[in-house]
């Protein structure tokens, strides 16, 4: 009964600021959601969305050690399920973070349709854009945890494979609208990251091979 008060609330303020965003584009009203001087927010809005991506790629590779058993000796599976539906939580919440932040930032003036809305913003509208439905597509996967039962273990497997698009969405996304993209550091993280996904994968594609072979035979 409480999560579904909470959630109705939730619900109704994202409603209200909706209505708030698109009667400030009519200029019929300026806004509920102050913003902030300096680059404070800026700041908070990148590092939760660097942390974000870092968390997601954690989620994928460890998504994938189960699905590969490549870490079975080091780490025990239920173990490495567990942290993978917790670091799908993490990236979850550092991205709303990272939406939220940019509502008070007066450098973009990103509104809430802005953050919702695929496509619509102005300032860098492919990648923000990218970022919105790598954001949708995160929040279904997780939410598949919950319906894996109701969905079967086939159906809710393919669903799964919406994790891969979601790397790569995030991915692009930082790379694209990252204000540090360039720099030393975020190169290194999105290669590591890239080359631990794409590494496991490969890995994963050549057992599951490797057990149709024998299955045919």
């Amino acid at each position: 009964m409480a999560r579904r008060l909470l959630l109705g609330g939730l619900l109704g303020v994202l409603l209200l600021l909706v209505l708030d965003a698109l009667a400030a584009r009519l200029g019929l009203a300026s806004g509920l959601i102050p913003t902030l001087p300096g680059t404070a927010l800026w700041t908070t809005s990148r590092a939760a969305g660097v942390t974000a991506f870092v968390a997601l790629s954690l989620d994928v590779v460890f998504g994938l050690l189960v699905s590969t058993g490549a870490a079975d000796r080091l780490v025990p599976r239920a173990r490495s399920v567990e942290l993978h539906r917790w670091l799908s939580s993490v990236a979850l919440t550092l991205t709303g973070v990272h939406a939220a932040a940019l509502l008070g930032d007066r450098f973009v003036r990103f509104d809430v349709l802005d953050v919702l809305v695929p496509f619509l913003s102005s300032y860098r509208a492919l990648a923000v854009g990218l970022g919105v439905l790598t954001a949708y597509g995160a929040l279904v996967v997780h939410v598949s945890f919950q319906l894996r039962k109701r969905l079967g273990t086939r159906a809710w497997r393919r669903l799964h494979y919406l994790s891969f698009a979601v790397f790569l969405g995030a991915l692009l996304h930082g790379v694209l609208a990252g204000s540090d993209s360039a720099s030393l550091g975020m190169r290194l993280t999105y290669a590591s990251a890239g080359g631990a996904v794409l590494l496991l994968t490969a890995l994963r594609l050549v057992r599951a091979l490797r057990a149709r072979r024998r299955a045919t035979a």
